[in-house]
């Protein structure tokens, strides 16, 4: 994670955290190794929120979900939304 924003709770009572993670990776492209490396967006419910707010921001993770807009007016801008996350150090 790179930075993440406190916890807090949706007017429906529901844990929720947002916040940015440094994503790193190797990937093949036309037959050659491309170092890929970006920020993204994220958002987290329930547990899974809970979970990352006690998270040390150094913390690697692996994470699964999905990508959806970031809201109606601004779909151009994409968010990660968290649905499981792995530690990996």
């Amino acid at each position: 994670m790179v930075s993440d924003s406190s916890l807090r709770n949706t007017p429906a009572g529901i844990p929720v955290i947002e916040g940015r993670i440094l994503h790193q990776s190797s990937q093949m492209q036309l037959g050659s190794a491309r170092k890929v490396e970006c920020e993204i967006p994220f958002l987290a419910l329930g547990d899974i929120a809970q979970a990352i707010a006690n998270l040390a921001p150094e913390q690697k993770l692996k994470c699964k979900g999905f990508l959806a807009a970031k809201s109606q007016r601004f779909r151009h801008a994409l968010v990660l939304h968290i649905d499981a996350f792995e530690l990996l150090n």
